[in-house]
């Protein structure tokens, strides 16, 4: 039995098909439409040009999904959504495209389903960089003891500290780490040390530009190991170059040229608030975590 989930993000609509066979769960497609979804909010509203790129989206990975004959479709937004005064217009088109129901997750879920998509056991932290907040979340195997959803995404990030210095790249991480420190104190107090695993498009294009290839491979790539050190560079690197000259980097994909030194200034400022050396990155997150507990509902 085949199911699909479309995740309607801050940045990007993606969509993961995914199968169960002998208990095992088995990736079988990924897509990824880059949207900006977040960057048309204003005033807490959804632009309508914003709208339509992501319902353009939406509807071409349905497609896609309707034509690999899918057994069930589900559909879910995030940040961007949860926090229009208008989401409930979206979600009304999303619904009509997709002929089935949409939930908008709270940041809490959001933080759960990225857990159990990328944490592998043991005593375990997940950290899920999104286009409009960063969830933070503590475990151990399945059994989740803390989750948080911080307001600090690359792309909100971005709009409130468009980094263009190295100076910039600084003074975000110390913004961040202070968000980090006054929100997630509880977590922050738990005895580690956690074996953290990073998710989201700032970890992928961070594996893709450390191993300079065009794109995040999972054969290549899923669960590499990256230090403090990787993500100061790579911030810093970033933040000294021009737009066009961030274009040209291999692994970098364009449209992230602008929001990525942003998404690695939040990166670095979990590493340090809970003072990971090493992360490992992978392509795994709550797509995946929401598919596993659909699967399990139905065994």
């Amino acid at each position: 039995m085949s199911l699909a989930c479309i995740a309607i993000g801050s940045n990007a609509i993606r969509m993961l098909e995914a199968d169960q066979r002998n208990g095992k769960f088995e990736v079988l497609k990924r897509e990824r439409i880059g949207t900006r979804l977040f960057a048309g909010l204003v005033d807490n509203y959804l632009q309508a040009e914003s709208m339509k790129r992501s319902l353009d989206a939406v509807s071409d990975l349905t497609a896609i999904a309707r034509a690999d004959h899918v057994d069930g479709l589900f559909v879910f937004a995030t940040s961007a959504v949860r926090d229009a005064k208008n989401g409930d217009l979206f979600v009304k088109s999303c619904e009509q495209i997709t002929g089935t129901e949409m939930s908008i997750l709270t940041g809490q879920e959001e933080a759960v389903f990225s857990y159990y998509g990328a944490n592998r056991g043991g005593l375990s932290g997940v950290m899920d960089i999104g286009g409009g907040s960063t969830e933070f979340t503590l475990g151990t195997d399945d059994e989740i003891t803390h989750a948080i959803s911080l307001q600090m995404g690359a792309v909100r990030m971005f709009r409130q500290i468009p980094i263009e210095s190295v100076e910039g790249y600084a003074k975000t991480v110390e913004l961040c780490v202070s968000i980090i420190r006054d929100n997630a104190k509880t977590l922050l107090s738990c005895p580690g040390p956690y074996d953290w695993t990073g998710v989201g498009g700032t970890m992928t294009t961070l594996g893709a530009m450390i191993q300079q290839i065009p794109e995040f491979d999972p054969v290549r790539s899923e669960g590499m190991i990256v230090g403090m050190k990787d993500v100061n560079f790579w911030g810093e690197y970033l933040a000294a170059r021009s737009i066009e000259e961030r274009r040209t980097i291999v692994g970098l994909m364009p449209h992230r040229a602008d929001i990525m030194p942003s998404g690695l200034a939040i990166l670095e400022a979990g590493m340090r608030a809970f003072g990971i050396s090493r992360i490992r990155l992978s392509a795994y997150g709550n797509m995946d975590g929401y598919l596993k507990k659909k699967f399990s509902k139905k065994a």
